[in-house]
């Protein structure tokens, strides 16, 4: 049986030869038929289809549990770069290609921007600049503004639960890499290549904190065959990172992966984070397409049994949250050395020469490998073969069965004389308003159905994002307004470094806990709602073709009826019309695409921050008039007044500036992706029934008039139109045979 980049080649090569065909046609014909247009179009777009069709593979994990081990492991060498830390991590995407190569998108100056001035609100030395312009790095007096405030705060102010702050983190990043990213870096969107001898020394880049923060996307072509053409693994790093951005740019890429391989240590088992993550994953919606891979570190178990007792441990603890969830379990270090053992230090073939003698731990990780693989190939398999069938070669299959019988037509057309031609003509004629109207009859009822799911669209959005109900938004004002500030942790603070130093750190710490709640809450609950709206769409739109592409069916068989006399062929039976698994590519033909899940975490523009400031400086001065009438543990218990002053105000302005934003956001989603999407599948559902009537009711006043004024060449024109015939009936033939492959291949 064919493999299936074979199969792909196969599909391209019948859709190339259908177009062909179509041209033929409008030779004969002299004119470009409206029709013929419509199918040569859906050729073209086949085509474009295939060849950028892609299976996507996520990887994901907690840190230092083996995802780019696992990930080199799948292309048999050392490619990405292992042990990389969290404080910049990227979603690295890797591909098979001809060569090696590297390619590194660089975030806009605008996006650089908007993180330093969201990562800014309530910097001090930026409130204290007078500068009521937003920060621009590329400003020399704006960077000096940036370091100063950064020097002012001392370094164990930036620590908030053992954890650097992630604004001072981001903007330290930034200003460190400035000097040597600058270059590079464009209004719009550049790429930093590296490639062949050169393609190692993009893990420099990515390594470097100062360099990846500028990152925004990463592509890794490797000329080894991996798991083939059309496959993409994503490795994605940061899903425990302390910065909720990096749990986003994971759920981007989650929400778009067909399967989801989560890696688990053997050495720790499931982690609090790895619970908190599979959460969050269920809670998207999309369980059912992760797998497990529990990575065993060999130098960890004295056993086979230790070993064996651990992973009962971890299928256990994944139940609570999976279902017989499906595990494997090998070592992706010990696959990955003995891929390389050539190219190994001593060190390591030491190591890989340790392990190799514990043979029963070898022999069951070499067997649960073994396992995976098969399971990840037939997987890819059935994916691949799935969007192939349902999405292209019905279609294919619809354009062929059509030129076939206008090929027939024509052809019982020409062996009549000028009046036999003209009473078929005339016959044609009569039926071709009957489908005119049934065209008519399809469209508005379509467009009907459009508007009436478009208004239920509105609606579940509204009531989703609805301030008033207990949902998403009342529970993200509910957060804000719960959150309790330990102020007693800010006593030294407070005394050493003021006010607004203080504060700075107190909205640090608070931002950094709205972002996870907006990250691990919001953005799940978010994602599942979209989801089942996509769902709820294309299955309302499904329902609406079913009894309309049977209406069209039955016209064309009276249509055919009508035409006994001509002796028309039968018609062949057509496909039920439906989308299927095609979401996917009428997204990407309409160019939508849902707001990134970062999207919900840019509320922080939105707050006044002179406000915030001026109301805390205010009570300061206060404080300081009355201060010398008092004591200085009263003064210091003022401070503290004025602080949680300044901390109520806080919250105020940012929940004002979380409805704000959230209330964007779901205009965002409505009007800019769901009621794009209803009218772009509606397009495409109406190609789909239009794709049926092509070649019916044609125009055939110029054939008949040539005809009857003895200008056509019959004998030529028929010789053309057998040469057609059998090539429309190989092009059938092959059509059939491909169906028939992919449905073995997908069994």
């Amino acid at each position: 049986m064919p493999a299936y980049e074979t199969l792909k080649r196969q599909l391209t090569r019948i859709s190339d030869d259908t177009a062909h065909l179509i041209d033929d046609a409008e030779k004969i014909t002299e004119r470009v038929d409206e029709g013929f247009s419509q199918w040569k179009t859906t050729c073209q777009v086949i085509s474009e289809q295939i060849s950028e069709e892609i299976m996507r593979v996520a990887v994901v994990g907690a840190i230092k549990s083996g995802k780019s081990t696992f990930v080199n492991t799948l292309y048999g060498g050392d490619y990405l770069k292992r042990g990389a830390g969290v404080v910049t991590s990227i979603v690295t995407r890797v591909r098979h290609g001809s060569r090696l190569r590297a390619s590194l998108f660089l975030k806009s100056w605008e996006e650089v921007n908007r993180d330093i001035d969201e990562a800014s609100v309530l910097l001090p030395a930026h409130n204290r600049s007078g500068e009521a312009h937003p920060l621009d790095i590329r400003r020399e007096r704006d960077r000096q503004i940036l370091h100063r405030s950064l020097a002012e705060l001392a370094a164990d102010q930036l620590i908030s639960n053992d954890t650097r702050s992630a604004g001072s983190v981001l903007l330290s990043s930034y200003l460190n890499g400035y000097e040597r990213v600058q270059p590079v870096v464009q209004a719009d969107y550049a790429t930093v290549t590296f490639e062949d001898a050169r393609f190692p020394l993009h893990r420099d880049f990515v390594g470097d904190d100062a360099m990846a923060v500028y990152l925004k996307d990463v592509l890794l072509e490797i000329d080894t065959p991996g798991l083939g053409e059309g496959v993409e693994i994503a490795d994605c790093q940061g899903s425990d990172s302390p910065n909720p951005l990096h749990l986003a740019m994971i759920q981007d890429y989650l929400t778009l992966a067909h399967l989801t391989v989560y890696v688990v240590s053997s050495r720790t088992g499931l982690r609090q984070a790895d619970i908190r993550f599979l959460s969050m994953i269920r809670n998207m919606g999309i369980l059912e397409t992760v797998v497990f891979v529990v990575n065993c570190d060999l130098s960890e178990h004295d056993s086979l049994d230790d070993l064996s007792a651990g992973l009962r441990k971890i299928e256990a603890d994944l139940s609570l949250i999976c279902p017989e969830p499906q595990m494997f379990a090998f070592s992706a270090l010990f696959v990955l050395m003995s891929q390389m053992a050539s190219d190994l230090s001593q060190r390591d073939r030491d190591r890989l020469a340790h392990w190799q003698r514990e043979a029963p731990m070898v022999d069951f990780a070499s067997a649960e490998q073994g396992r995976f693989e098969q399971f990840l190939v037939q997987k890819i398999r059935r994916e691949r073969t799935s969007l192939l069938l349902k999405n292209h070669l019905e279609r294919l299959e619809i354009v062929a069965g059509g030129i076939g019988s206008w090929i027939d037509f024509n052809r019982d057309l020409l062996a009549r004389d000028a009046g036999g031609a003209r009473e078929l003509a005339d016959r044609v004629h009569s039926q071709r308003g009957r489908l005119e109207r049934m065209k008519l009859t399809v469209k508005n009822t379509l467009d009907g159905a459009v508007n009436q799911v478009k208004r239920d669209l509105k609606t579940a959005i509204d009531r989703f994002f609805d301030e008033h109900t207990d949902g998403v938004v009342t529970g993200v004002v509910r957060f804000v307004r719960s959150y309790q500030v330990e102020m007693h942790r800010y006593d030294e603070s407070l005394m050493n470094a003021g006010f607004a130093k203080t504060l700075y750190l107190v909205f640090q710490e608070f931002k950094q806990a709205l972002d996870a709640y907006m990250a691990e809450t919001v953005n799940p609950l978010v994602i599942r709602f979209v989801r089942s709206q996509e769902k709820s769409l294309m299955g309302y739109l499904d329902e609406i073709a079913g009894p309309y592409g049977a209406m069209i069916d039955e016209a064309l068989a009276q249509y055919t009826s009508a035409m006994d006399e001509g002796k028309m062929p039968q018609r062949r039976e057509s496909p039920p019309i439906g989308f299927g698994s095609d979401l996917e590519s009428i997204r990407k033909v309409a160019g939508l695409s849902l707001p990134p899940a970062a999207a919900t975490m840019h509320y922080s523009a939105q707050i006044k921050t002179e406000a915030v400031m001026r109301f805390g400086f205010y009570k300061i001065v206060n404080l300081v008039k009355k201060a010398m009438r008092k004591s200085a543990d009263k003064v210091h218990q003022e401070q503290f007044l004025a602080l949680a002053s300044g901390v109520k105000r806080m919250k105020r302005e940012t929940e004002r500036s979380v409805l704000f934003h959230l209330k964007d956001y779901k205009e965002n989603i409505k009007f800019q992706y769901m009621l794009k999407l209803a009218d772009a599948a509606a397009t495409a559902l109406y190609g789909q029934m239009l794709e049926r009537f092509q070649h019916h009711g044609a125009d055939l006043s110029r054939l008949v008039t040539l005809i009857g004024e003895q200008r056509l060449d019959k004998e030529n024109v028929s010789a053309s139109l057998d040469r057609m015939r059998d090539a429309s009936r190989s092009l059938q033939e092959k059509i059939g045979d491909l169906k028939s492959d992919l449905g073995r291949l997908n069994g």
